[in-house]
């Protein structure tokens, strides 16, 4: 483990980062843990492209895992984008991403089988963003 150096306001801090393989599963401080390897997975399952949709059942059973982890994930990447300077392109972006989640969960599966895969690849990108920029990976873009 070597120290990063960041700048903190005016000042440079230096840390002590823990590799990735400690860090999993991170505590994300409300006492539930991130296992990044099966936000990994849930993201695969979600993104995968098939030939034929898949059951009705499925999509819900991964949708209920999808929504678990965004539950998770969401606050701590929510803090992450706040540490950004804001007003920045790169904080408006994210904030915006941010802002937007709210709106996708209350969406819902709907009815129909091609409503419900989309949706559930929709949140499987929203869990890609949130995994990215929660800092459970030791990283913030």
């Amino acid at each position: 483990m070597e120290p990063q150096t960041r700048m903190n306001g005016l000042e440079a801090v230096q840390s002590w980062d823990e590799p990735q393989e400690v860090r999993t599963p991170a505590d994300d401080g409300s006492g539930r843990s991130v296992d990044v390897e099966e936000v990994n997975a849930a993201i695969t399952r979600a993104l995968t492209e098939r030939s034929a949709l898949p059951p009705y059942t499925e999509l819900c059973e991964l949708h209920q895992v999808l929504l678990e982890h965004i539950e998770v994930l969401e606050p701590l990447a929510a803090e992450q984008v706040d540490r950004l300077d804001r007003g920045t392109v790169g904080w408006y972006g994210k904030r915006a991403k941010l802002d937007s989640i709210p709106y996708e969960l209350s969406r819902g599966l709907g009815s129909g089988l091609q409503s419900a895969a989309s949706h559930v690849q929709s949140l499987g990108h929203i869990l890609r963003f949130l995994l990215e920029n929660s800092g459970v990976q030791g990283r913030v873009e």
